[in-house]
């Protein structure tokens, strides 16, 4: 992590602010060590440069060591929780079900949907990373992939971000839930030159890829994304570009209903397709208002999978008037006060899960100011 990113992060628990504990660092990035919350004690580790900034440091290590143990080595684990992380390590499951954000095939669904792209140059006739490596294509998934796959939530935020920016210049940026951290890219267009990026995801294999995507962070293996599933869950290796340190991105890890960063600091704060996934939903637009300077822009998308208990509760909260899931929380965001300046409908959003599987979404996606009154 860098070390002016320390002014921008607070205690999960408490909200205070954090002192650096360094064991080793390199000019402004810092790859182990730990931060210290003055009023509460707490302490949270830097592991392999990647800051776990949770409520409870010791269950997160256990729950997600399938992906910690990829990229970190046992010593490096402090000594108070070795022995319990340790355990959980040895039983780790090979499976690659898909609620597990630390699995390889999760992280590399996210990675395509952030970073793959149809249209570039780079893309060759010979090399199309959608089509098998033997045997017939399909020319629907073809067809879909060519025309959809780069018109998606990612293109339409982009350009809102560019639009935004040029007007009012961007110079804090958050995003919420940002998995392998392809908005960060944004930064590499001279537009964005005086823009500083901080993505926060509750997945460790997320951080840790996006780090060496976005900052060519040391990565310990190839970057694979499904093909074939006779071969595996991710058995195409795909090459990406090394990456530039930059002084203006940096990822954390945390939990998105504690986010560990100061209130009232962020010109734009997003949070894609992560509302859905919420236990409480009118939380995100809550917490991107508490995040935002007054003036400053929420971009919120979504394709509002709801969980039947999660529905049920949000029922109870919205007016009777509304009946659909867009305007339920397009009702949150201006609950907020968080005004809606543009928004898209039923954006197609697609994940391609192997050369026989595609899945297809119908987003919604907005961009909302917040208001001098709050």
């Amino acid at each position: 992590m860098l070390k002016t990113t320390i002014n921008q992060l607070c205690c999960p628990i408490c909200r205070g602010k954090l002192l650096l504990h360094s064991k080793k660092e390199s000019g402004n990035e810092v790859s182990s060590g730990s931060l210290e919350c003055k009023p509460c004690r707490n302490h949270y580790p830097i592991l392999g440069g990647v800051a776990l900034l949770v409520a409870d440091v010791e269950s997160y290590l256990q729950m997600h060591v399938k992906g910690i143990s990829q990229a970190i080595a046992d010593s490096e684990i402090p000594k108070p929780f070795l022995k319990n992380y340790l355990s959980a390590k040895s039983e780790i499951e090979s499976e690659h079900i898909e609620e597990d954000l630390e699995a390889e095939r999760v992280i590399s669904l996210y990675f395509m949907n952030q970073y793959l792209r149809v249209k570039e140059k780079s893309v060759s006739e010979a090399k199309r990373w959608w089509e098998p490596l033997s045997g017939s294509k399909s020319e629907l998934f073809d067809f879909l992939i060519q025309t959809h796959w780069d018109s998606g939530p990612m293109a339409q935020i982009t350009t809102w971000l560019e639009k935004i920016n040029k007007s009012n210049p961007l110079e804090f940026i958050l995003e919420l839930g940002c998995g392998t951290g392809g908005i960060s890219q944004l930064l590499n267009s001279s537009a964005f030159s005086s823009s500083h990026y901080l993505g926060v995801d509750s997945s460790f294999a997320s951080i840790c890829l996006a780090r060496h995507l976005a900052l060519g962070a040391p990565y310990l293996k190839p970057l694979r994304i499904p093909s074939d599933l006779l071969f595996g869950p991710v058995s195409r290796v795909i090459l990406n570009k090394s990456a530039v340190r930059s002084s203006s991105i940096d990822f954390i890890v945390g939990d998105i209903e504690a986010v560990p960063v100061q209130k009232k600091s962020f010109n734009a704060v997003l949070a894609l397709n992560a509302i859905d996934m919420l236990d409480k939903p009118e939380l995100l637009p809550k917490l991107q208002s508490e995040f935002l300077k007054t003036g400053g822009v929420a971009i919120q998308s979504g394709p509002y999978i709801w969980h039947e208990a999660v529905a049920s509760r949000l029922r109870k909260k919205i007016p009777k008037n509304i009946k659909d899931s867009a305007s339920a929380v397009e009702w949150l965001y201006e609950k907020e006060g968080l005004k809606i300046q543009e928004k898209k409908d039923h954006l197609p959003w697609l994940f391609f899960k192997h050369v026989r599987q595609l899945e297809i979404y119908s987003v919604h996606v907005f961009y909302a100011l917040k208001l001098a009154s709050n």
